[in-house]
């Protein structure tokens, strides 16, 4: 498994990996609050199934 951070527009990076061919499962969004300075989301994403 590999982990990597970006801080781009949410629907920017939804919008790149549509574009490689992934599909985006799942997409957590949180909004700053606390000790979160900014908002911040996380992605889930894998390879479209075979037809």
């Amino acid at each position: 498994m590999s982990y990597e951070s970006y801080l781009l527009p949410l629907d920017s990076m939804v919008g790149l990996m549509e574009q490689a061919g992934l599909v985006v499962t799942a997409r957590l969004e949180q909004e700053p609050g606390g000790r979160v300075k900014r908002p911040h989301a996380c992605l889930l994403a894998r390879k479209p199934e075979r037809a």
